[in-house]
């Protein structure tokens, strides 16, 4: 008989209680798993949706002096 096998014969023998007192105690040392993308998938899902089409004429070297003039006078 595999561990596996042994532990699920065991399991099979165990009250509902005892199968309750035994998760709390296993969750201590080996926490569930987290799909830990799904948060990421949707945080990324957000952002996509934020973006705007933007227009591809922009002067970087205007925007760039109108800043300075901006925020230092220059």
């Amino acid at each position: 008989m595999s561990t596996r096998e042994m532990a699920y014969s065991i399991f099979q023998q165990m009250t509902d209680e005892e199968l309750e007192g035994f998760v709390a105690l296993f969750r201590n040392v080996h926490p569930p798993k987290i799909d830990d993308n799904s948060d990421k998938k949707t945080a990324f899902e957000r952002l996509q949706s934020m973006i705007r089409p933007g227009t591809h004429d922009i002067d970087e070297k205007k925007e760039l002096e109108e800043y300075r003039k901006e925020k230092y006078g220059i």
